[in-house]
């Protein structure tokens, strides 16, 4: 974040500078872009609710448990791989090409995975941590589907071109049309 309001100064600052004097230094401005590596543009905490039974026929009594578990999500782009095309600074126009939106950390901290007390019949033995381990797995996969339903990647997509192009309008481009590379499926 510190990095992204210091880019932004250095841009406002500079672009202020040069657009009195000499036009739009379009190099330093795509310089400055690419050189913030990856750009989150959105961030999502999404948390899942697992239930499972194990009620077998050859078993007497059944086991219950519930997981809750809390993930941390950041979609954005690489801005390393932002392609500028026809740079006009006289113009003052520019055309953008984003990247595919990724989903760039994905995170479940082990603090924030939580059992609520299992039920387990009194001829059962408790969940191993083997079992346990197969609904953090579960868990993880249902968030991941979620993304999609949540259109993570849209949202971030939206806001990746809106920040691309508040920071080259505060450079001086008035011209600017951005578009999205098509994403794979």
């Amino acid at each position: 974040m510190k990095k992204i309001i210091l880019f932004l100064l250095i841009v406002i600052g500079t672009s202020c500078s040069k657009t009195e004097d000499k036009g739009i230094n379009e190099n330093d401005i795509i310089e400055s872009i690419k050189s913030m590596s990856k750009l989150g543009t959105t961030e999502y905490t999404i948390t899942k609710v697992i239930a499972g039974e194990d009620s077998q026929w050859y078993s007497i009594g059944s086991r219950k448990i519930m997981l809750q578990c809390t993930a941390h999500i950041v979609a954005g782009i690489d801005a390393g791989q932002i392609q500028f095309t026809e740079v006009d600074a006289k113009m003052k126009k520019i055309k953008v090409t984003l990247p595919q939106v990724e989903i760039i950390t994905f995170n479940i901290p082990p603090d924030k995975i939580k059992y609520k007390e299992p039920f387990v019949g009194p001829l059962r033995s408790n969940f191993s941590t083997k079992e346990k381990h197969a609904f953090e797995i579960e868990a993880e996969k249902k968030i991941k589907q979620q993304i999609k339903e949540l259109n993570i990647i849209t949202e971030s997509e939206k806001n990746a071109k809106l920040f691309i192009e508040s920071i080259l309008r505060a450079a001086g481009f008035v011209s600017i049309e951005i578009r999205s590379a098509t994403s794979k499926k």
